[in-house]
């Protein structure tokens, strides 16, 4: 048998065959990259809202004001009161791929206590996680079962 060591390359059904073979690889990795981004854009949903209620309970501490936690329209908005009128002085965005429900709107102290004491779901399809505030001002973010 007799070698031609001038022929270099790939023929074309070498090259045809590699890339379905990568093409299924690929395929088969798509519906977990999903879900993990689900779950990435879940967690950030929970990391936007404990941040903007430590940040709510250290303002109303560092103004020695009372700091009211509001959420709607996919925003969460941080107010200080004015007189007899509650303003917006800090804003943070909420994603829309995710869904956020609170069954009261807490009102921070001076001395960093909360009243009336909250739930706050955030939900995707994938998971869904419950953050309880104390009255003391503490955060415990909880994973709930599907």
């Amino acid at each position: 048998m007799k070698i031609n060591k001038n022929k270099r390359g790939f023929t074309l059904l070498e090259l045809f065959i590699t890339l379905g073979i990568a093409a299924l690889v690929l395929m088969a990795g798509v519906p977990g990259f999903k879900s993990f981004f689900r779950r990435l854009e879940l967690r950030n949903g929970v990391r936007t809202v404990t941040a903007a209620l430590n940040t709510a309970r250290y303002k109303a501490i560092m103004m020695n004001k009372s700091v009211k936690f509001t959420m709607g329209d996919n925003k969460i908005v941080l107010k200080e009161k004015r007189g007899s009128r509650w303003e917006g002085f800090l804003h943070f965005d909420l994603s829309e791929e995710v869904s956020f429900s609170i069954n009261s709107s807490p009102v921070f102290t001076p001395f960093g206590s909360v009243a009336p004491l909250c739930s706050i779901y955030v939900k995707n399809e994938i998971s869904q996680y419950k953050i309880t505030l104390s009255i003391a001002g503490r955060i415990k973010v909880t994973e709930l079962k599907r």
